[in-house]
């Protein structure tokens, strides 16, 4: 097993300080969801309803919010608005995990500002890599998407 020098190690714990709420009906991919979260250095508050989601943020701040939308997109899309209906959380992003018969799905969040979609089966370093443009870059994301355009550098990778 390789190991990370001890140095690395706390770098990337220092820069990955966000706090993640990841909502999942079913407990075992609640888990793997929040594991794979963790083990990058993330704190995760977890739950198995949107209400929680709602009741996370009287937790203390939550920088992003992970939803498997399970049979109810609807609700998620309620819930979220909910959510961004704090003053505090207007610009919270967000990723929906949804299953193929959510498709449409992608298209009903292009209007909603720093919301990702992503279909199941879920590649952990593509949740990841979401996550981590959500956190770290909102500003920019949103800024391309009012303008209409996408980063055209190489390098960037659309996702």
């Amino acid at each position: 097993m390789r190991r990370t020098p001890i140095s690395a190690q706390a770098d990337r714990t220092e820069s990955r300080s966000a706090s993640i709420t990841v909502i999942d009906p079913s407990p075992l991919s609640l888990l793997a969801l929040a594991g794979v979260l963790d083990a990058e250095g993330w704190k995760c508050v977890c739950g198995r309803n949107n209400d929680m989601a709602v009741a996370a943020m009287d937790m203390g701040p939550q920088d992003l919010f992970v939803f498997d939308v399970g049979d109810d997109a609807a609700a998620v899309l309620d819930t979220l608005a909910v959510i961004r209906g704090r003053e505090e959380y207007e610009k919270v992003p967000a990723v929906l995990l949804a299953e193929s018969q959510w498709a449409g799905l992608e298209k009903q969040i292009e209007s909603l500002s720093v919301t990702r979609c992503l279909f199941k089966p879920i590649d952990p370093p593509s949740l990841v890599a979401v996550v981590q443009q959500l956190l770290w870059m909102p500003g920019l994301v949103e800024a391309h998407r009012r303008r209409g355009s996408r980063p055209s550098r190489p390098g960037w990778v659309n996702l």
